[in-house]
C-alpha cells in the first residue's frame, strides 16, 4: 500500500508489476512465510489475486537510466535486442561497469553512486619481472588527467557520520593510525593538496611507506565496501605524500627548543623512526641504534625494492630525520657491542623496537640439515642487500652478489603469508626455472566468508602481484594448497644439497600418497615468534605467551625489568604484524615515553582514550588485575538472548555486570624538568592559572 504523496518521485519512480515480477514476488511471500510464520504473510496468500493490487513496482530512475542505456548500446543498426536472444549479458551488465572513474568536473554529493572505482595499477606482469623497480605504475610528472582521476576517485567517499574506515577494529579492519581519511579526500577533491597533507600528516609520520606496502584495511571497513568497490584510499594516499615531496612541501622541522633528555632507541625499522621523529619533535636528544649497515630496519632489508624503493622513499626519509637532528649508529648490536643496562643507566629513556625477528623454523623433519634450505629473510635481506650495494657502488658489481644462485632452478616456499610472497616474486626476477608455494590451508572463498564479516579484514582468494608474475612466466599460479611437508630429500648428484621436498595433502589420512616436488632452493618463510635473543641474552625480560616481550599495550613499559625507563613497542611487544600498525604503536609509545620523562606531554596518542576505550585495551578473560583502560558497561538486566557476534558491539570477551566504568590511571609524577622551564628566554610568561 504505496502512497505516491510520500515517496520521492524524483529519484524513484511506481511502476505496475508485470508478469515476471508477480511470479517472483509470490516465491518470497511464500519462502518469508515459511522461514518466519507471519500473519501478514498468510493473509496476503489467503488472498493472492486480490493482494496483487495493493503491490507497487518501485525502480531508482537512474539504474533504470543505465539499464536503458545498456539496452541501447546492444541495438546495432537497428536490430532490436529482442532478436539476438543469444546476448542477453549485455542488458545485465553491472552497473558498475557503465559507471565512469575520471570525468572533468566530478559531483561530491553523489559521487559513490556515479562513478566506479580505480585504484592504483601495476605495470605489466612480465615487464616489472626485467627490473627491481616499483611494481606501480607512476610518473613523477603529473597531467591534468591524473588531477582529474584523484579528483573524482576522492569524490565516491560518502563522508560517513561514523567512518568505520578511520579507526582499527578487532577483526582487523580500519586504520590503527586513525587517519582521518574523509577529510584528506574532500581536500584531494577540492584541490587543496597542501591542506590535505597537513592532515595526512597529523596522524601517519611515514604515509609513503604505508601507501606502497600496507594491504589497506581502511578500505576492507569503508562502508561503501558493504556492497560495491569501496573507496580507493591507500592509491589517494600515496598520491597526497608523493604530490607533496613533488612540489617541495616535505622540508626537515628540527625542534626549536631541546629539553636535554636523552632517549635511545633500539632498532630503525617502522615502529623505532615514528617513535623517533615524536620525541625530536618535543625536544628530545634522540639517538637510534641499528645492528644492520644500513637504517630503516625491514622497510630496508625485509620488504623487496619492487615493494617499496629504498632510493626514492627509505633513504629519502631517513635523510630528512638525520637533518631534523636525529642522530643514527649503524652496526650497532645491543648485547654483544653494548648492553640493555648500559643503555639504560646512560639515557633518560630507552625504547625496545627490534621487531619480531626469530622466524619459525621446521622441526623434527628428515633432511632439514641438507643445504639449499633457508630462511626467507636471510634470503631476502641478502639480495636487498646486494642489490643496494651495487647500485650505491658499496661493492662491484659482479655478476653474482649474494650468496643464493636461483638461475634455472627449481625454487620452493614454505609458507602463505606476505613474506612468501616477497620471496616469490624475488625468485623470479632472479630468473628460477619454476616456482612453487606451499600452503597448510585451503584456497580461500572467493566470497566474503561469514566468520569474517565487514568491517572485519575479508578472509577471502586474493592474487599478489608474484602471482601473477608467475602466471604469466610460467603459466600457472605458483600456490599448492592444503600442503604438508614430510621430509626433504638429498639431491642425487650432491648428498648434501636439498634435490626435493615430500609432501601430503594436509588432513589425508594414514598412508596417503606422498608426492615429491623438485627443489634446488627451499624458502621456509613461516611466520616469527617474537623478537631474538640478542637484546636480551640474559632473559631478564619478561615474555608472553607469544615470546614477544611483555608490555602493556598503551603503557610499554616493559614488564619485570630492572630499568623502570624501558619500553617496548612494536612488534617485538605485539607480534608480527603490519607496517601501519608498527607506526602506530611507535607514535603512541612516544607520548607514553615523553610523558614519562617531563610529565606531561603534547604528543598525540595513536589511539585516543576519550575516542573509544574498547579499542585502546581489551581485558582479558579472567584477568583481574586492574588494567589502564576498562570497557564501559551500563549495568542492565540479562535478556537471556544470548548474542555470539561479539565484534558489533567492540568487545573481544563477554562483559561481566559487575564491571566499572572506564578509568584511567593517574599519570607519573614529573620529573626534574618541568615544560615551562624549557621555554625560550623571549617568549611571554603563561598567565596564571586559576584556582
Amino acid at each position: 500500500d504505496v502512497d505516491p504523496h510520500n515517496c520521492n518521485l524524483g529519484g524513484i519512480s511506481l511502476d505496475k508489476m508485470e508478469a515476471e515480477d508477480l511470479a517472483v514476488l509470490k516465491e518470497l511471500v511464500e519462502e518469508h512465510l515459511k522461514l518466519t510464520g507471519s500473519d501478514k504473510a498468510k493473509e496476503l496468500l489467503a488472498n493472492w489475486s486480490g493482494s496483487l493490487a495493493r503491490f507497487t513496482k518501485i525502480f531508482p530512475k537512474e539504474y533504470k537510466a543505465a539499464i536503458e542505456k545498456g539496452l541501447a548500446k546492444a541495438t546495432k543498426a537497428g536490430e532490436k535486442v529482442e532478436d539476438e536472444p543469444e546476448k542477453p549479458a549485455v542488458a545485465s551488465k553491472d552497473l558498475e561497469d557503465i559507471r565512469p572513474n575520471s570525468v572533468a568536473e566530478p559531483a561530491k554529493k553523489r559521487g559513490f553512486h556515479e562513478y566506479s572505482r580505480k585504484a592504483m595499477s601495476y605495470r605489466p606482469d612480465k615487464d616489472r619481472t626485467l627490473d627491481w623497480e616499483e611494481i606501480y605504475a607512476s610518473t613523477s610528472k603529473k597531467s591534468q588527467q591524473w588531477h582529474q582521476l584523484l579528483k573524482t576517485q576522492t569524490a565516491r567517499c560518502m563522508d560517513c557520520g561514523t567512518p568505520t574506515c578511520h579507526t582499527p577494529n578487532q577483526g582487523g579492519g580500519g586504520c590503527p593510525l586513525g587517519n582521518r581519511i574523509p577529510t584528506w579526500n574532500q581536500l584531494v577533491h577540492e584541490g587543496e593538496w597542501k591542506r590535505a597533507l597537513e592532515r595526512l600528516l597529523d596522524t601517519n609520520n611515514f604515509p609513503e611507506f604505508t601507501g606502497t606496502t600496507c594491504p589497506a584495511p581502511c578500505e576492507e571497513a569503508c562502508v561503501l565496501g558493504i556492497n560495491e568497490s569501496p573507496v580507493a584510499i591507500k592509491s589517494t594516499e600515496l598520491a597526497i605524500i608523493e604530490y607533496g615531496f613533488s612540489k617541495g612541501w616535505i622540508k626537515p622541522q628540527p625542534p626549536q627548543v631541546r629539553t636535554r633528555k636523552r632517549v635511545c632507541i633500539i632498532g630503525s625499522g617502522p615502529a623505532g623512526l615514528a617513535a623517533a621523529q615524536q620525541l625530536n619533535r618535543a625536544g628530545h636528544m634522540v639517538q637510534v641504534l641499528e645492528r644492520a649497515d644500513r637504517g630503516g630496519g625491514l622497510l630496508m632489508y625485509g620488504i623487496p625494492s619492487m615493494k617499496l624503493d629504498k632510493t626514492e622513499k627509505v633513504l629519502r626519509r631517513l635523510q630528512l630525520l638525520k637533518e631534523e637532528g636525529i642522530a643514527f649508529k649503524y652496526n650497532i648490536e645491543v648485547g654483544k657491542d653494548v648492553s640493555l643496562a648500559e643503555l639504560c643507566m646512560s639515557n633518560d629513556a630507552v625504547i625496545c623496537a627490534t621487531g619480531a625477528t626469530q622466524w619459525r623454523d621446521v622441526r623434527g623433519i628428515e633432511g632439514r640439515h641438507l643445504e639449499g634450505i633457508v630462511q626467507a629473510m636471510e634470503f631476502l635481506s641478502a639480495v636487498q642487500k646486494s642489490n643496494l650495494d651495487a647500485e650505491t657502488g658499496a661493492a662491484p658489481m659482479l655478476k653474482k652478489t649474494h650468496p643464493y644462485e636461483v638461475q634455472g632452478k627449481n625454487v620452493i616456499v614454505i609458507g602463505g603469508g606476505d613474506t612468501a610472497v616477497d620471496c616469490v616474486g624475488t625468485s623470479v626476477r632472479l630468473g628460477a626455472k619454476s616456482v612453487l608455494q606451499f600452503s597448510r590451508r585451503d584456497e580461500a572463498p572467493k566470497q566474503r566468508p561469514a566468520h569474517t564479516p565487514w568491517p572485519c579484514w575479508a578472509d577471502t582468494y586474493r592474487v599478489d602481484y608474484a602471482h601473477s608474475e608467475v602466471q604469466a612466466m610460467h603459466g600457472r599460479d605458483p600456490r599448492e594448497y592444503l600442503v604438508a611437508t614430510k621430509s626433504f630429500k638429498p639431491s642425487a648428484t650432491d648428498p648434501n644439497q636439498v634435490g626435493s621436498v615430500m609432501a601430503t595433502k594436509v588432513g589425508a589420512p594414514a598412508g596417503s600418497a606422498v608426492l615429491e616436488y623438485q627443489a634446488d632452493l627451499v624458502i621456509l618463510a613461516m611466520g616469527f615468534t617474537g623478537p631474538d635473543k640478542s637484546v636480551d641474552p640474559m632473559g631478564m625480560l619478561q615474555r608472553d605467551s607469544g615470546s614477544n616481550f611483555k608490555a602493556q599495550y598503551g603503557e610499554y613499559k616493559a614488564e619485570g625489568s630492572p630499568w623502570p625507563n624501558l619500553f617496548m613497542c612494536g612488534d617485538c611487544r605485539k607480534g608480527a604484524s603490519l607496517v601501519v600498525t608498527a607506526i602506530a604503536e611507535g607514535r603512541d609509545c612516544a607520548a607514553r615515553v615523553d610523558a614519562f620523562m617531563m610529565g606531561d606531554t603534547s604528543l598525540p596518542r595513536a589511539a585516543p582514550l576519550a575516542a573509544n576505550p574498547t579499542f585502546f585495551q581489551m581485558p582479558q578473560k579472567g584477568d583481574k588485575e586492574a588494567s589502564l583502560v576498562k570497557r564501559f558497561q551500563r549495568k542492565k538486566a540479562k535478556s537471556g538472548i544470548q548474542v555470539s557476534e561479539a565484534f558489533e558491539r567492540g568487545l573481544l570477551v563477554e562483559p561481566t555486570a559487575d564491571e566499572p566504568e572506564a578509568e584511567v590511571q593517574p599519570a607519573v609524577a614529573p620529573r626534574a624538568v618541568s615544560r615551562r622551564a624549557l621555554q625560550p628566554r623571549d617568549a611571554p610568561a603563561a598567565p596564571p592559572q586559576p584556582p
